[in-house]
């Protein structure tokens, strides 16, 4: 199939995308995704997989949507373990996995990932949503909608969506007290990680690379990092609706929580004293004097693909669910005990580490 402009286009045969001056690059079984980007989308999204983990239960209050790739069966499993769906489920919270298809061995950082492998995980899991089309960071706009409208149709009771990323170490029953007791009652809302006056990168030899043609103003509109976030219901439909209507931008965070929100006047909060941008400061957490009595000072933070780190801090968490944990006095914060000597550039956005050194007591 020879690469199309001006027409409309179906993807795997269930994402309709109309994409004037769009350029398309052409994968095997008839898959495309999208290189460049520029014209109004409409999306329908049908599923590989879907699981029906609300029902019609008046007890749901959040669904988590993970974003992860095929490849991430042991993160994910990590995941599974650590923070079990019946705890979930207990505190009102449903949880889904979102993938889309990973076929083919074309991406550097990831394994081949037949189907059948997906299928097999999906009857142990049951908590997959898969997309009908490519797995590429290129379509995450596509996935991150999807998983918008997803839960706007299989769970419309739920008052918010926790989108998060799997290499990110996300407290979940704190993220859920925290939205439960201090902002169950606000409305057209997205809390998180807030980002303001990023600059689109305009080097061409880098991975996010983006053009004047696909962005063509020096800032982006105030966003929340894609790392995690919680947005209320009827936020995301109105960004599930405004997606539509605008030109498609393969930057996901960007365009979902910050030029569709501004669109459609959904408010951003920052949440950022409840994030550390670095792994370490997990760390620190579980490994500091008398750490199991407290609860991490943090909600969310990265794990750079340790999966050691993730496991401990995770169960951690669910530790101080079965049990009780307090609060770190202010004079043992770890912000204090671990004391932060480099700070990388655009670390919110980039893959920077810092060097974190212990103070001793």
């Amino acid at each position: 199939m020879s690469c199309l402009c001006n027409l409309v286009i179906r993807v795997a045969s269930s994402v309709m995308a109309w994409v004037p001056r769009a350029r398309l690059c052409c994968q095997p079984a008839g898959l495309l995704f999208l290189c460049v980007s520029v014209g109004v989308f409409m999306v329908d999204f049908t599923y590989v997989i879907n699981n029906d983990v609300c029902g019609h239960g008046s007890d749901v209050f959040a669904v988590v949507i993970v974003h992860t790739h095929p490849a991430n069966r042991e993160v994910r499993d990590i995941m599974r373990a650590q923070i079990p769906q019946q705890d979930l489920q207990d505190v009102g919270v449903r949880r889904v996995f979102l993938l889309a298809r990973a076929e083919w061995h074309d991406q550097e950082l990831y394994q081949q990932t037949p189907q059948s492998d997906i299928d097999r995980e999906n009857v142990q899991s049951q908590d997959i949503v898969q997309g009908n089309f490519k797995e590429h960071y290129h379509n995450l706009t596509y996935k991150h909608v999807m998983g918008l409208q997803w839960v706007t149709r299989y769970c419309p009771q739920a008052k918010y969506i926790i989108k998060m990323d799997d290499d990110i170490v996300v407290d979940l029953y704190q993220f859920r007290d925290l939205l439960k007791y201090r902002y169950r009652e606000r409305s057209n809302l997205i809390l998180g990680l807030l980002q303001v006056e990023a600059r689109p990168v305009r080097n061409k030899e880098s991975k996010w690379y983006v053009s004047e043609r696909e962005f063509a103003d020096d800032f982006y509109a105030p966003f929340m990092s894609g790392w995690a976030y919680a947005m209320t219901l009827d936020a995301a439909r109105r960004i599930v609706a405004e997606s539509s209507k605008v030109p498609y931008f393969w930057i996901d965070d960007v365009h979902v929580t910050g030029t569709l929100a501004e669109r459609t006047g959904v408010k951003r909060e920052g949440l950022n004293r409840f994030y550390t941008l670095h792994v370490d400061h997990l760390y620190c957490c579980i490994e500091l004097p008398e750490s199991a009595e407290y609860l991490c000072d943090f909600l969310a933070g990265p794990s750079e693909g340790d999966t050691t780190v993730m496991t401990k801090v995770l169960g951690h968490a669910r530790s101080c669910y079965v049990n009780t944990c307090y609060r770190r006095p202010q004079e043992q914060s770890v912000s204090k005990m671990c004391v932060r000597t480099k700070v990388p550039p655009l670390a919110p956005l980039g893959k920077g580490r810092g060097e974190i050194v212990r103070v001793s007591r």
